[in-house]
């Protein structure tokens, strides 16, 4: 098997969510992406970035592809996030995505390593973490760098 020297980008990320209606207004009316495609009550399609699509699909009709999966009382292991130019950005996104529908889990903070965090949880407790951190920059070919 061959590997290839740049493994494929990201493009699709999924989330089972319990109700695609309110999920689908906390990702596009409060953090603003583009819905591309939606089946109501069965999933929904948005653009969150070049090339790369954010499903969001009724938890009980995952089984069928993707085997057991579920919530527990813990939040689901996993953080999605965006990386933004100013600490105001992060004030904005954070104050949009509650007005939105999601907890607020951390304020807008400055944080140690210099920059400011926040972080969310999205209707189904998915964690969002909006950050500016000044040694974080993306060059015109997409490298990411500062991390």
């Amino acid at each position: 098997m061959t590997v290839p020297a740049v493994p494929p980008p990201v493009s699709a990320i999924t989330l089972g969510v319990r109700d695609v209606e309110r999920s689908t207004t906390f990702y596009a009316d409060g953090l603003g992406f583009r819905v591309l495609n939606s089946i109501p009550g069965e999933i929904t399609f948005l653009q969150i970035g070049p090339g790369l699509m954010l499903a969001l699909w009724n938890v009980s009709s995952m089984p069928g592809e993707y085997g057991a999966v579920g919530h527990g009382e813990l939040a689901p292991p996993m953080s999605l996030g965006h990386n933004v130019g100013d600490a105001a950005t992060v004030q904005r996104m954070f104050d949009a995505a509650v007005a939105a529908g999601a907890s607020a889990i951390n304020p807008p903070t400055t944080q140690e390593w210099g920059g400011t965090s926040a972080c969310v949880a999205d209707p189904d407790g998915f964690r969002w973490d909006f950050v500016w951190n000044p040694a974080f920059s993306v060059d015109d070919d997409g490298t990411i760098r500062g991390v």
